[in-house]
Parts: C-alpha cells; sequence; structure tokens
C-alpha cells in the first residue's frame, strides 16, 4: 500500500508588518513499506486556504492509497478539506490526533481571527467523529475504523505516531531549522 504522510515545515510567526502573510512549505512524503519513495513539495499561504488545492495537486502527481495526518490544520490555520478529497479523488484519509482537541477554542478563535471562519468550521463540521485507540486518536474518512486500527498498527514503529508521519514531521522541522538558519542568509 503507497501512503502519503504530510506535514508543513512550520514558519517563525514575525510577519505582522507585512502585507500579506507569506508561504510555507506542505511536504508530501510517499511510503510504501514503511520506506520513502518519493517526496513531493507545495507551497501554501500561511493562515490561508489553499492547502486542499495544492494536496490535490500534489495526489494528481501521484497518486496514494491513503493520506495520513496529523490534524487538518497546516501553515496555521490553513486546514485541508479531506472529506472533499474523498469525494473528488476517491482516496481515503487517516487523520491522527496525539490529543483531543477543545473544538470551542478552535471554533472561538476562526470566529476571532478569520473574516472566513464560516467556511473554515464548515470543513471541520464535515469531518466524522473523532474515534479514540490506545494512546491516540484519530478520523478515518473513506476507510472503516476496523481497517484504520489496522494501519495504525502496521505503521507504528518508534512511537505512538504512525511511522510515516513521525519522519515527516522530522523532515519538516529540519527544513524549518535550515531555512531559519544562519545557512539560509
Amino acid at each position: 500500500m503507497v501512503l502519503l504522510a504530510i506535514d508543513d515545515c512550520g514558519f517563525t510567526p514575525n510577519f505582522k508588518f507585512l502585507k500579506e502573510k507569506p508561504y510555507v512549505p506542505l511536504i508530501a512524503l510517499y511510503f510504501k513499506n514503511n520506506n520513502i519513495i518519493d517526496i513531493k513539495v507545495k507551497k501554501i499561504k500561511i493562515d490561508g486556504l489553499d492547502a486542499t488545492e495544492k494536496l490535490i495537486e500534489i495526489l494528481n502527481e501521484r497518486k496514494a492509497e491513503l493520506i495520513l495526518s496529523e490534524g487538518i490544520t497546516f501553515g496555521g490555520f490553513n486546514i485541508i478539506d479531506f472529506v472533499e478529497i474523498y469525494e473528488k479523488l476517491k482516496i481515503p484519509s487517516l487523520i491522527i490526533l496525539e490529543k483531543l482537541p477543545n473544538m470551542q477554542e478552535v471554533f472561538d478563535a476562526l470566529i476571532k481571527h478569520f473574516p472566513d471562519y464560516k467556511i473554515r468550521i464548515g470543513i471541520i463540521n464535515k469531518l466524522p467523529p473523532i474515534k479514540s485507540y490506545k494512546d491516540i486518536f484519530f478520523e478515518a474518512i473513506g476507510i472503516s475504523e476496523e481497517e484504520a486500527i489496522k494501519v495504525i498498527n502496521k505503521t507504528r514503529i518508534f512511537s505512538k505516531l504512525p511511522e510515516p508521519l513521525r519522519i515527516a514531521h522530522i523532515l519538516g522541522y529540519a527544513i524549518y531549522k535550515l531555512k531559519t538558519s544562519e545557512f539560509s542568509s
């Protein structure tokens, strides 16, 4: 099974005086048998609404059988609509959460900071109920709860997160550190 693990590269929120918020890389790592077989990168706008479109572009370049994601927000509050992706491309998603989000706090933040909060809350409300499994939580779109648990068990090696997500996070953090280091000057 070819899995696609996605993450962003992080950013330092020091763009207060810029007219527009900058972009951050969205990285997509393709895995087979817990080994990286390909990497794709697209830029997404911090706090924008283009991450769903960019992920669809990545998937149109190379298909995957399942998307793995640690959460639904990238580059701040750039929310990926995994339900839309499943409806358009028939590629299921497994969203992993290490802890339950306080949805009221999330909704309050969206209402306070985003004029398009209704769109963002609408994306969140389309998601299936959060399920609990051992020491993590997950949302499965396009696959059964049983199949999701099989994927989780098959891909966990060194942490409670599936290995493809752990590696995507490490790579994203490394890119962020490289971008913010003296080497980027």
